[in-house]
């Protein structure tokens, strides 16, 4: 990551935004191309040192078609998108394209998807044409055919007209499932990339009526993009209110926001206005109804703004002084599923060890969901990798015990651990249970618990560092990396202290019980987890000297879980949780 600007550099750093439009669009873009620069060398002060630094400097370009008000004007939209994507050259670096641009009018029901299909491989072929031939990002917005239905799509091109990823649209309304047909079925699950990374930035994206949802605004802020794609078919709204959603947004991610959108016409007081703004809420080039290539060369695209940390406090960026504070268990009038992180949640805590073992089987989704309904905060699972590399949930090294199947997991396929029943050997209610995966786990449960990953290592191989890297990913998509920490063996704690450092560790007993709290200091452990009888006071007190969370393994009596919490135990793992929750947690 390319050091910040300061505060005080503002936007003159910055080209003033070069307007492309009409029908002299050619000739402005050769004179534009002279006067770019293309991720050249260029230099900037900063305010806290005489010295200068290098950054690259990048050309933001979108196209604003006009919009054609009958069927008959839609080919010529069309068309003009086409021949804008075939007169851009080397100086652009990021090219986007309104939304809907193989569809881009209102169609009588039925006619909007025969329409896209017959002109999306011309779009798309300009689109990569003009990727390979300007060495630029194309970002383009289409009725695109996934999964047997239509689905409103921008789909990122790389420098060499590779695919990169797609984005979804997330808010769909009355119109577009009604009248344009497109497929709504995918909107209650998650679809990602939300962001996508190509080139080394990082993309988020917002569709038109996305922008309207400040929640869903967040959520792309906490994936910290560097510059977020607006693609738009908004004909109704006023400009001053579109520019005050482009400037929110940019602020609140603390990115770039690049917005493509359609002109109604030189007479026309809505919709158009395409738009350029930077990470500080400014506008750096916009459009109100011209047609053509809006163009602005930014400096840095990983700028982000910085503010004080409060009155008198360090600069910090935009992005965390809000996320330092975000509460976002108390947004719904209903409530919200979402408690605090790890860092915020009180102590002493009662962990559903395997979740609710008592009433459902041990590392399971009813278990898991059994104890989180119950309130708790804390659930504890365990993690092993299969040998085509899925992650799943289960205790053993082999599933004998836990299911009516055979064999050590390592040395299983996924495809072969799920035919296996592992709910009938707990009780007949539960046959059918399938092994769950991590991944399932954290769709349902993320944010919802804090949870105790315990990663297992089997101590006869080397430990597989892949797990770790799969965990993190996992992490970052789900939004959760507060919400968890990785528990485990020596050879567990040292690849998670260096492949992703950001996550909690918490330091296991492992062959060497006697010794975990010097291992947890060396493993630099925010917690460590206890092993009766392998845990004495001074143990306790020395941990708590370093700041280290103590975990005790395990506790189903309520009264030795309270004696326990006494000496100074942070979290009681327990089978029986509501029990002993009820025992330790009244007494908080």
């Amino acid at each position: 990551m390319l050091p910040l600007f300061p505060i005080a550099e503002k936007m003159e750093t910055m080209r003033a935004g070069k307007i492309l439009a009409g029908g002299n669009v050619g000739e402005k873009w050769d004179n534009r191309k002279r006067n770019t620069c293309k991720f050249g060398k260029k230099q900037y002060p900063f305010e806290d040192s005489n010295q200068t630094k290098e950054r690259r400097a990048m050309n933001l370009c979108a196209i604003q078609s006009p919009y054609p008000y009958t069927l008959a004007e839609a080919d010529d939209a069309v068309e003009f998108l086409i021949r804008e994507l075939d007169r851009c050259d080397s100086s652009a670096d990021l090219i986007l394209l309104p939304e809907y641009s193989n569809a881009p009018t209102v169609f009588p029901e039925g006619e909007c998807i025969p329409y896209a299909a017959a002109h999306t491989e011309r779009l798309i072929n300009a689109a990569v044409q003009a990727a390979k031939r300007c060495n630029a990002v194309v970002a383009v917005n289409y009725a695109a055919e996934v999964d047997g239905g239509y689905r409103n799509t921008t789909r990122v091109f790389d420098r060499q007209g590779r695919i990169a990823g797609d984005y979804y649209k997330q808010h769909l309304p009355h119109g577009e499932t009604a009248v344009k047909q497109m497929d709504g079925r995918y909107v209650p699950s998650t679809y990602y990339p939300a962001i996508v990374e190509v080139d080394g930035l990082r993309l988020g994206f917002l569709t038109c009526y996305d922008c309207y949802f400040s929640e869903f605004v967040a959520h792309i802020a906490a994936r910290k993009p560097d510059i977020v794609l607006v693609s738009s078919h908004q004909r109704a709204e006023r400009p001053d209110i579109l520019e005050m959603q482009v400037k929110s947004i940019a602020f609140t991610c603390n990115a770039f926001v690049l917005r493509a959108s359609v002109s109604m016409g030189a007479e026309r007081e809505n919709g158009g206005c395409s738009m350029i703004a930077g990470p500080d809420g400014v506008i750096l080039a916009r459009f109100h109804q011209e047609t053509g290539v809006l163009s602005c060369e930014i400096g840095d695209p990983h700028r982000k703004y910085m503010r004080s940390n409060c009155f008198g406090g360090s600069l910090i960026p935009n992005d965390r002084f809000v996320e330092q504070g975000r509460t976002p268990w108390c947004y719904r009038v209903g409530g919200s599923m979402v408690i605090p992180d790890d860092s915020q949640l009180p102590y002493p805590r009662v962990c559903a060890h395997r979740g609710f073992n008592t009433i459902a089987p041990e590392n399971s989704m009813p278990a898991f969901g059994a104890a989180i309904a119950l309130g708790a905060a804390e659930i504890e699972l365990d993690v092993w990798k299969t040998r085509d590399g899925e992650l799943v949930v289960c205790h053993d090294e082999c599933v004998e015990r836990v299911s009516d199947g055979s064999g050590i997991i390592r040395n299983l396929d996924f495809a072969e651990l799920r035919r296996f029943d592992f709910g009938f050997c707990y009780n007949r209610a539960f046959a059918g249970l399938r092994i769950p995966t991590l991944e399932e786990v954290l769709r349902k449960f993320a944010r919802q618990v804090v949870i105790n990953l315990h990663v297992k290592s089997s101590g006869t191989e080397v430990f597989d560092r892949s797990v770790i890297r799969r965990i993190a990913e996992l992490a970052q998509l789900y939004d959760c990396s507060g919400h968890l920490y990785i528990t485990g063996r020596g050879d567990v704690m040292e690849a998670a202290l260096e492949i992703a450092p950001e996550l909690r560790r918490c330091m296991g007993a492992g062959l060497a019980p006697m010794e975990i709290v010097e291992n947890a200091i060396r493993w630099k452990c925010a917690k460590l987890q206890f092993m009766i009888p392998h845990v004495n006071r001074e143990m306790i007190e020395k941990a708590h000297a370093h700041g280290i969370r103590c975990n005790l393994f395990w506790a189903d009596d309520p009264e030795e879980a309270k004696r326990w919490n006494a000496m100074g135990i942070d979290t009681i793992l327990t089978n029986d949780y509501l029990t002993v929750a009820n025992a330790v947690l009244s007494e908080r």
